[in-house]
């Protein structure tokens, strides 16, 4: 059974007398136990498929299904934690009260609340402001007390819109590995982000969205093979060829992936040649997404 499943999701607002297609005919599946990351430039409709996801908003065609069960039914949201983007609590509540309030309203007794709380505070690095109120927080803060709320129940399925927006360095890389930690316990991670490199280091999968619809669902190891944009050979051998020599009498040759193998006949059929190491070039994630979505721009 997939932890989510979205079929043929479409939101459609009324706004005076025009109705815009938020979202439009969006299917797609998120295994258990994998975390997977939905991308797309704003306004592309990321917020309100996960709005959707949480009941927060009544699809107006499709269906989205939670373990099997509609996100219209409260059911389906009992083993879920979720974390809105830009999250807004009562400011005069401390970081440890609202620990202590998500996990009592999920049925965990005060004591163990009180340790669970503790300990996440900690991780996160909020032992010191436990006590304090909330509207003292900075925008990290509030993110990553808000997250803590989020798993404090020990929920099997985590929606998470833009965690990691508002985080300096150590905190994202604070947040990066509760995600890992978690993924090994088997839980279900469903995260929007704009933070390229976050996704790269995260995602088993990503689904990219623009305008409404979905471009394409990607497995992260061939985003790797589709980004590799050529090859650096390096070898040894007497051979008349156009290379950069390297210490060691190493030779080395950089060539487009599409004239690799030609590259390597053609580098044999001159000599006795050592291939040493044959090392691709990446472009980063960041450019094959905008690569993605410009080409959804000009199909669409």
């Amino acid at each position: 059974m997939n932890a989510i499943k979205i079929n043929n999701f479409t939101k459609i607002y009324k706004r005076k007398s025009k109705k815009v297609n938020a979202v439009k005919n969006l299917s797609f599946a998120i295994n258990q136990g994998e975390i997977f990351g939905f991308l797309g430039p704003n306004g592309a409709g990321k917020s309100t498929t996960i709005k959707a996801i949480m009941g927060l908003i009544t699809p107006t065609k499709g269906e989205i299904l939670i373990n099997g069960v509609s996100s219209q039914n409260p059911q389906s949201r009992k083993k879920v934690g979720y974390l809105p983007e830009n999250p807004s609590f009562i400011d005069s509540l401390s970081g440890l009260d609202l620990l202590l309030f998500s996990a009592t309203m999920h049925g965990i007794d005060k004591k163990t609340a009180k340790v669970q709380a503790y300990k996440l505070l900690e991780e996160l690095g909020l032992k010191d402001a436990a006590k304090r109120p909330i509207r003292t927080y900075s925008k990290g803060m509030v993110q990553k007390v808000g997250f803590a709320a989020s798993i404090i129940f020990d929920p099997d399925i985590l929606i998470l819109d833009e965690p990691m927006s508002g985080l300096d360095p150590i905190s994202r890389y604070e947040f990066k590995n509760k995600f890992k930690e978690l993924k090994q316990k088997g839980k279900t991670i469903f995260f929007s982000s704009h933070i390229i490199p976050d996704v790269e280091d995260l995602c088993n999968r990503i689904a990219v969205i623009n305008r409404g619809s979905l471009i394409d669902i990607f497995e992260m190891e061939s985003i790797k093979v589709l980004s590799t944009s050529g090859y650096e050979i390096f070898f040894k051998g007497n051979v008349c060829f156009d290379s950069e020599v390297l210490p060691g009498e190493i030779k080395k040759i950089t060539v487009p992936s599409k004239d690799l193998l030609n590259t390597l006949e053609n580098l044999k059929s001159k000599g006795e040649v050592e291939i040493v190491s044959i090392n691709p070039l990446q472009e980063d994630l960041e450019t094959i997404f905008v690569e993605i979505i410009n080409k959804s721009k000009i199909n669409g």
